[in-house]
């Protein structure tokens, strides 16, 4: 049985102190024009690294294999990173680590492992990146990397899966990723990159950070339309200072 989910596919945001930016929580099919935004984004970071392909972002605009999405957003509208789940799953094979990893003896082993999370709630968290002329970079990295963990909350379920770059693998273990060591990494999406498996369990996730953060997610009220939300995040932004730019990195 899943846990209950707290997402309602309602908009909902907050204002990270650190980076500066506020975080939307929301369906593509709620807010358009932010996902136009999110994928343009996320188009122009995979492409910089030559790993478009990997994005595979004609099978992904329509927006239906999306759960929900969180996008980072400047005081002026624009986004700046983000993420994108997919789920909950029936079964552990929907994963897209079976279109990762080709050898049929690795794929029954993720197939075991993954099937046994199904039971709990599972969802798949692709598509993440950031801005690489984002304003206070570091830190909306950082955020990023806290929000997409929230998807598990928000979508009912115990555990989330990934994979990741192993130059990118550090920054999910700081917020309770752990590596599937059963499975040795593969060379996705080519040669020049070792692509890990990496799950989360919200047992493990557990912090105050993250209990304060989901109660403003919770506790706000967006209007449907996030476009039609300029008057509220004038009004936060009053004492914050204007944040600006644009550009893609993962």
């Amino acid at each position: 049985m899943y846990p209950q989910p707290l997402f309602m596919r309602r908009t909902l945001d907050f204002w990270d102190e650190d980076s500066g930016y506020h975080f939307v929580a929301a369906t593509p099919q709620g807010e358009p024009d932010l996902w136009v935004q999110f994928l343009d984004g996320a188009r122009a970071a995979y492409r910089r690294f030559g790993a478009e392909g990997a994005l595979e972002y004609a099978s992904i605009r329509d927006g239906t294999s999306t759960s929900l999405f969180f996008a980072a957003v400047t005081t002026d509208g624009v986004v700046q990173g983000g993420s994108r789940a997919q789920g909950p799953y029936g079964s552990g094979r929907e994963s897209h680590a079976f279109r990762e990893w080709t050898d049929p003896g690795i794929r029954a082993r993720i197939a075991r492992i993954l099937d046994a999370y199904v039971p709990h709630g599972l969802i798949e968290v692709k598509s993440t990146w950031v801005g690489s002329g984002a304003v206070r970079r570091h830190e909306l990295s950082a955020g990023v990397a806290r929000t997409l963990t929230y998807s598990m909350e928000l979508l009912g379920t115990r555990y989330l899966v990934a994979t990741s770059a192993s130059t990118a693998v550090a920054r999910w273990q700081e917020v309770g990723a752990e590596i599937v060591d059963e499975i040795p990494p593969c060379p996705y999406p080519d040669d020049r990159y070792r692509t890990h498996l990496i799950v989360w369990d919200v047992e493990r996730c557990r912090s105050e950070r993250r209990s304060r953060e989901l109660e403003k997610l919770l506790a706000s009220d967006a209007a449907p339309g996030f476009t039609y939300m300029s008057s509220l995040l004038a009004l936060r932004s009053l004492e914050r200072g204007d944040l600006k730019g644009s550009g893609g990195e993962m």
